[in-house]
C-alpha cells in the first residue's frame, strides 16, 4: 500500500469524526436557541422536544442540556428537579461563564425557600435561602450586585439578591410557630338560588386564585426566567 493510500485510510475515520462533531455542535447551538425561545413562549411541548434533542447531544455541551431541562422543570412547576438540573449545568460550566446558570440556581432556591416559608417550614426555608446565598457568593463579579441586565426589574432582583436573602434568613430566626388548626365549624347554609333568567355572580374565593395580591412565588419565578430567556435569545 502506497504512503498516500495509507494516509487516506488512516485519516478517513478522523475526518468522519470531525464531521460528526461539527454536526453535533451545530445541532446543540440550534437546539439550545430553540429551547430558550420555547421557554420564553411557555411552549412546554416544544421545550420537551428541545430537551430530548439536547440530551442526545449532551456529550458536546452537557451544560446546555441540563440548563434546558431545568427551564422545563420550572415551566412544569417541578422546582426540586429544576434545582438539580441547574446544579448539574453549573458543574459543567466554566466558573467565569457561570453567571446565567447561577442566577437561575439562586432564583429557584429562593423560591423554594419562599414556598417553605409560606407554610411555616422554617428549617427548610432557611436551608434553601442559605443555599441560594451560597450561589450568589460564589458567582463571578458583576453577576448579581452591579449587574448590567438589560431588564430593569431583573437587574434590581439580581442586584439585591444577597441582601434580600440575608433579610429572609433573619426573618426566619424570629418566625412564629405555626398556629393550631382552627376548630371544625358547621358548613354555612347554601346561598339562595338566583332569580329566574339570571346567572349567579362569580364570587370565587381570592385565596383560590393562582396570583393573589401578594403574588405566587412560582409564577413570579417562571415570569422572571421566561423574560431572561427571551432577552438572551434575542441578543438582549
Amino acid at each position: 500500500m502506497s504512503l498516500r493510500r495509507r494516509l487516506l485510510v488512516f485519516s478517513a475515520p478522523i475526518a468522519v469524526l470531525m464531521v460528526i462533531a461539527l454536526l453535533k455542535m451545530c445541532s446543540v447551538v440550534i437546539a439550545g436557541g430553540l429551547a430558550a425561545s420555547d421557554f420564553a413562549q411557555k411552549d412546554a411541548g416544544a421545550l420537551r422536544t428541545d430537551v430530548a434533542a439536547l440530551d442526545v447531544l449532551n456529550v458536546v455541551e452537557p451544560a446546555k442540556a441540563y440548563f434546558a431541562a431545568g427551564n422545563l422543570a420550572v415551566l412544569d412547576g417541578r422546582l426540586e428537579d429544576a434545582d438539580k438540573q441547574f446544579t448539574q449545568a453549573l458543574a459543567h460550566t466554566d466558573p467565569a461563564d457561570s453567571c446565567d446558570t447561577r442566577v437561575n440556581v439562586e432564583l429557584v432556591r429562593e423560591t423554594l425557600g419562599d414556598k417553605a416559608a409560606g407554610v411555616l417550614d422554617v428549617e427548610k426555608a432557611v436551608a434553601n435561602y442559605r443555599s441560594a446565598l451560597a450561589a450568589v457568593n460564589d458567582a463571578p463579579a458583576g453577576c448579581f450586585e452591579g449587574n448590567a441586565d438589560s431588564d430593569q426589574e431583573r437587574r434590581a432582583v439580581r442586584d439585591a439578591a444577597a441582601a434580600r436573602l440575608e433579610g429572609k434568613i433573619d426573618d426566619m430566626a424570629v418566625a412564629p410557630p405555626p398556629p393550631p388548626p382552627p376548630p371544625a365549624a358547621a358548613p354555612p347554609p347554601p346561598p339562595p338560588p338566583p332569580p329566574a333568567g339570571q346567572s349567579a355572580p362569580d364570587e370565587r374565593d381570592p385565596r383560590l386564585r393562582l396570583n393573589p395580591d401578594s403574588g405566587d412565588p412560582l409564577e413570579r419565578l417562571q415570569q422572571i426566567l421566561r423574560d431572561a430567556a427571551a432577552a438572551q435569545n434575542g441578543g438582549g
